[in-house]
């Protein structure tokens, strides 16, 4: 019987290439149409132009497009599309658009709802307009004559329509400078924060760097992640730096890694403690069960690693000594428990990402005021836009593209924002941090930093010694 011989090592290790070639080629490809299908839909959903629902002859409302933006108190109307509505409408012609298609009367019919009317804080139903079938006229009833299984008194709105959908053209040409000035030039005290986090990280790991040192990686990291889809680029090369000044160069590697998880847990805590402030709200009461629940189970997840009766009863210590790459494992560990020794700094590491979080907020907020969102409720913003950021770090699209828009859609429609208004803030806030990461190219121009190579990127995986 012939025996099969297996494939020179050499061809194996072609193979193996290959392999790993083609399967990054795969998840980059994934990534990609993931971004490109959630912005495909936000685009499709938006105009560049306002529209409104103008009633017909028949009361049945037609999807217009304004000439120009109206005023926030408008008595009129200028419309130039489709050609038999063009010409000048008073605001009494307009109508909201209906978040139901159908609803059930009380004497159990159902019929079809064509639009309502709101209060001008989008919050109560005046009246329903409401089509028996599709050859009749549509007719105007009262909120109570429908049956709402919910609400047990009547027709109740979840997601608001405003009377005019804000397009894009619209809101660039309203928008306030000032608050846009506003919302870029508080933006670089975020880095200033993060580079003084790192340092202390740092500095509990034995690494010592001088803090404009940690400023000028940071700089530079994020510079890099500006052209690097995701934010693995800037974290490898602030790791790679770090990494010279220690023979222990996992402890750098980790450094970065709790950098980056006390900032996310932060903007959990900050979302959670917004969202519960304003409980009233469905969307709110969500985000602070949530944002609970991951605190809860970080800080649970701590007490079984650092307490070793329960990492061995829970099998974690099992789970630890058969992962892979053992050595790192263990310099891992090693690292985690110089921040056990140290509780203080990493808690107070902690607690200075807030003023990070509540920076980005800020900023955030002040854009979106720029462009008339959420004017009527601004706190608003101190939930949404922890979630929306929180998003943006899930990395499954490049820089969160597609993904924080519909996080902001799913999130701002409720509260009578346009799909338009919710990309603008998404956009906002990519487009703040974009411009100040860029200015850390003048430190790459300077020289001495580039993007590690692949030999460099292998010699954080080998502690000196």
């Amino acid at each position: 019987m012939t025996a099969v011989q297996s494939p020179p090592p050499n061809e194996q290790a072609h193979k193996q290439v290959n392999k790993q070639a083609a399967k990054k080629l795969l998840l980059t490809a994934l990534r990609w149409g993931i971004a490109v299908a959630g912005i495909a839909f936000v685009v499709s959903k938006m105009s560049l132009h306002d529209r409104a629902e103008l009633l017909d002859s028949h009361n049945i409302p037609v999807t217009v497009t304004l000439k120009q933006p109206p005023g926030d108190n408008f008595s009129t109307v200028d419309v130039v599309w489709p050609a038999p509505y063009a010409g000048i409408h008073g605001r009494s012609e307009l109508v909201n658009k209906p978040d139901l298609k159908t609803v059930t009367l009380l004497d159990g019919k159902t019929v079809r709802l064509l639009a309502v009317r709101l209060s001008d804080d989008l919050r109560t139903p005046r009246a329903l307009l409401v089509q028996d079938d599709a050859s009749s006229d549509g007719r105007w009833i009262a909120p109570d004559a429908v049956k709402d299984e919910a609400a047990k008194n009547g027709y109740v709105i979840h997601t608001p329509y405003p009377l005019i959908d804000a397009g894009i053209n619209g809101m660039v040409a309203k928008a306030d400078p000032r608050y846009l000035l506003a919302a870029l030039l508080i933006f670089p005290l975020t880095y200033l924060i993060t580079s003084y986090r790192w340092d202390l990280l740092l500095r509990v790991l034995e690494i010592n760097m001088t803090l404009s040192r940690a400023f000028v990686l940071n700089m530079v990291g994020a510079f890099y992640n500006t052209f690097m889809p995701g934010s693995t680029g800037g974290d490898l090369l602030k790791a790679y730096y770090a990494s010279k000044l220690t023979p222990h160069r996992t402890r750098a590697v980790m450094s970065v890694l709790v950098d980056r998880v006390l900032g996310l847990l932060a903007l959990v805590i900050l979302g959670g403690v917004s969202a519960a402030t304003q409980w009233h709200v469905p969307a709110c009461r969500k985000v602070a069960l949530a944002s609970s629940a991951i605190i809860g189970g970080t800080a649970l997840g701590l007490v079984v690693f650092y307490w070793p009766i329960l990492r061995k009863l829970t099998g974690l210590d099992f789970l630890i000594n058969r992962l892979p790459m053992q050595k790192h494992v263990i310099s891992a560990v090693e690292a985690m428990e110089l921040y056990r020794k140290r509780p203080w700094m990493v808690l107070w590491s902690l607690i200075v990402s807030i003023p990070v979080h509540m920076t980005v907020v800020t900023s955030a907020m002040l854009a979106g005021l720029a462009f008339g969102i959420l004017r009527e409720h601004w706190e608003y913003f101190w939930v949404a836009v922890p979630v929306i950021v929180l998003s943006g770090s899930i990395p499954i699209s490049p820089q969160g593209v597609g993904v924080m828009e519909g996080f902001a859609i799913l999130l701002l429609r409720p509260e009578g924002a346009t799909i338009a208004q919710a990309f603008t803030l998404t956009m906002s806030i990519r487009v703040v941090q974009i411009l100040w990461n860029l200015t850390g190219g003048v430190f790459v121009l300077r020289g001495g930093f580039h993007a590690p190579t692949e030999d460099e990127k292998h010699s954080l995986d080998t502690d000196e010694g």
